[in-house]
C-alpha cells in the first residue's frame, strides 16, 4: 500500500468511536459549559485521541514501526491531555472538588502522586516485556492507551489548573521543578532506547521493515523522538512560567504609579 493509501486508511473500533463521541457529547452537561474556547479545546483534545487511535498512525505503529507507535504514545500522554484540561470549565472543576469525589481528586492530582504515576506508567509500559505483551493482547493494549491519557491528565492538571490554597497549586518555581521531573521519563526511556546497541522489542523483530528502517534504527529513532519532544515540551512550558516571574519592561513602573 502506498503512503497515500496508509494516510487515507481509517479503522472502525466501536469502543473508540463511542467513547470519543460520548466524551464530546457529555461536555454540554459539564457545570458551567458553554460553546466557547474551552469547549473547542476539549473537543480538540478528544479529536486528537480519536486520530491517534483510529488513523493510520495506529496501524503503522502497531504493525510496522516502533517509532510511529512512540509518536502515538506521546500524543496520548502529552498532547491531548493538556488540551482537555484547558477545556474544563472552572465551574466543572469546582463541582468536582466539592463532590464526594473531591478528596480522591485532590489525592490523585497532588503533584507527588500525579508526577509519580506519570513516571511509572510511561516507564513501565515501555519496558520490553510489558510493551510486547500489550501488542499481543488487545485488552492490555487498550489499558495501556487509556492509562497514558489518564496519567497525562493527572500530570497536566497541576500545571494548568491553579486554585489558591489547594496542595496541587504550585508557584512558578514549583512548576519548573515539576516539569523538570516530568522530563525524566524521556531520559529514562527515550535516551536509553536511542543508545541501546540492539533492539529490545521482539514484536518488531518479526515485522517487515518499512521505509528501509531496521528494527534497531527504528527503535533508536523512536527513542530520540520521545527524548526530544518531551524535553522540548517541558522546557517550553517551564520557560513560560519563568517568564511570568519577571515583569515586562515598564511593568514595575506602571505598578508603582498605580499603587501611588
Amino acid at each position: 500500500m502506498s503512503w497515500v493509501g496508509w494516510l487515507s486508511h481509517w479503522q472502525f473500533d466501536p469502543s473508540v468511536w463511542i467513547g470519543c463521541a460520548l466524551a464530546i457529547a457529555a461536555y454540554r452537561w459539564f457545570p458551567g459549559a458553554h460553546l466557547n474556547r474551552r469547549a473547542l479545546l476539549w473537543a480538540t483534545g478528544v479529536l486528537i485521541v480519536f486520530i491517534a487511535l483510529e488513523s493510520a498512525l495506529d496501524i503503522v505503529g502497531d504493525q510496522y514501526l516502533f517509532s510511529v507507535h512512540m509518536v502515538q504514545h506521546l500524543v496520548l500522554a502529552m498532547v491531548a491531555p493538556p488540551l482537555m484540561i484547558l477545556g474544563l470549565p472552572p465551574a466543572t472543576v469546582d463541582a468536582l472538588l466539592q463532590s464526594r469525589l473531591g478528596h480522591a481528586v485532590r489525592v490523585v492530582v497532588n503533584p507527588l502522586f500525579a508526577g509519580s504515576a506519570y513516571f511509572l506508567v510511561l516507564v513501565l509500559w515501555h519496558w520490553p516485556a510489558f510493551f510486547d505483551y500489550a501488542l499481543s493482547n488487545p485488552p492490555a493494549h487498550i489499558a495501556q492507551h487509556l492509562s497514558f491519557v489518564a496519567v497525562g491528565m493527572l500530570f497536566w492538571w497541576a500545571v494548568i489548573l491553579h486554585r489558591p490554597g489547594e496542595a496541587w497549586s504550585l508557584g512558578p518555581i514549583g512548576e519548573v521543578a515539576y516539569l523538570t521531573f516530568g522530563a525524566i521519563p524521556a531520559v529514562v526511556v527515550g535516551l536509553t532506547l536511542a543508545l541501546l546497541p540492539r533492539p529490545v522489542y521482539t514484536f518488531y523483530l518479526t515485522r517487515s521493515p518499512l521505509l528501509g528502517f531496521s528494527a534497531l534504527a527504528d527503535q533508536r529513532f523512536g527513542g530520540l523522538i520521545m527524548f526530544i519532544f518531551d524535553n522540548l515540551l517541558m522546557v517550553a512550558v517551564a520557560g513560560y512560567y519563568l517568564w511570568r516571574m519577571f515583569p515586562a519592561d515598564g511593568a514595575d513602573e506602571a505598578r508603582i504609579r498605580a499603587d501611588s
